[in-house]
């Protein structure tokens, strides 16, 4: 028995292009000591904006402090613009200076 197919079409497909996908580049959030905002805010909004656990947040604060500035997180280009704008959003409604910027990771 034979079966047939009716508009049948065959589509070659070139199996030997090779398309190279990079990773998203990653961003540092780098945050700066002032002398304005207090630790405690600092504390506060490491915790809350970008979820570090208590005491990380307490020493992330304390090397700010002593280094003029720390790496609080790394993150694909878009959400290391939306922290720096809640950070500076938050701290900005608060009457502080608190700010961040963004180094592309290595």
């Amino acid at each position: 028995m034979t079966m047939s197919v009716q508009n049948e079409s065959v589509t070659d497909v070139d199996t030997t292009s090779k398309i190279n996908i990079e990773e998203p580049k990653r961003y540092y959030v780098v945050m700066h000591n002032d002398d304005q905002t207090p630790i405690d805010f600092v504390v506060k909004v490491l915790e809350d904006l970008y979820h570090h656990e208590h005491q990380t947040a307490n020493d992330l604060a304390n090397k700010i402090h002593i280094d003029q500035k720390a790496i609080v997180g790394m993150y694909n280009l878009e959400i290391a613009e939306q922290k720096m704008e809640e950070t500076h959003g938050t701290s900005r409604a608060h009457g502080y200076p608190l700010t961040v910027t963004l180094e592309q990771a290595d």
